[in-house]
């Protein structure tokens, strides 16, 4: 029967160490688990055999301390998806603003051009011209024009920045988004593996067990002939 709980506590301490070596994020659910791991090993029994320490762990104690680091795993799923919708839905954002600054840059775009056409269309005026209702030389119309010109691509200049910087915003956020899912997929691999991998250690400590009875019951024979 030693064997059998020091086979299942050793199981169960490479779990744990590996709950350690996460919580040096410093997360309440890691160090949670290092707390119940250290008040385990603290309250099992001790004992020497062959020059080595053994520990006796308590059953109960056990399934509580299995039940904590399955309700950990948990939360640290429903996490991820959480933080992929929040992703996905600041992508959305992103993507409505693109589009939002796409439409101001087509009506500039075309504000442009009117001008533009205005302008040819007075190159053949008199010297003298009336722009909404005040006299100005023709030289001092074309300097306004070219003012306003340079404005305009000035603010187109800004657009296009505006542009480009929300379409690195979102392929950032995407990138994000698919370093958190790839990371999800990941810790969900490796939780369903360290899962079948502690089913089948102690399912072969159960059939050790079986063996163990069955010797038993086989010496109680032979003692009783």
């Amino acid at each position: 029967m030693k064997a059998v709980f020091l086979s299942i506590f050793f199981v169960l301490f490479g779990l744990v160490a590996n709950a350690q070596g996460t919580a040096k994020e410093g997360t309440p659910a890691t160090d949670n688990l290092a707390r119940q791991f250290n008040n385990l090993k603290s309250n099992s029994n001790s004992y020497s055999e062959n020059n080595r320490s053994y520990k006796v762990v308590n059953v109960a104690s056990l399934d509580a301390f299995w039940k904590s680091v399955q309700e950990t795993i948990a939360a640290r799923e429903q996490q991820l998806k959480q933080a992929g919708i929040e992703t996905e839905q600041n992508l959305v954002q992103a993507r409505e603003d693109i589009a939002a600054q796409q439409e101001q840059l087509q009506a500039l775009k075309q504000q442009y051009a009117a001008k533009e056409q205005e302008v040819q269309q007075n190159a053949h005026d008199v010297a003298n011209l009336s722009v909404l209702g005040i006299d100005m030389e023709k030289q001092t119309y074309v300097i306004l024009s070219f003012v306003v010109i340079i404005t305009l691509l000035v603010l187109l200049g800004i657009f296009l920045l505006q542009y480009k910087n929300s379409k690195n915003v979102a392929v950032e956020k995407r990138r994000a988004y698919d370093e958190v899912n790839q990371e999800y997929d990941e810790y969900k691999k490796g939780a369903r593996e360290k899962e079948l991998k502690l089913k089948r250690e102690l399912q072969t400590e159960m059939n050790r067990i079986e063996d163990l009875n069955q010797q038993i019951a086989a010496l109680k024979k032979q003692s009783h002939v």
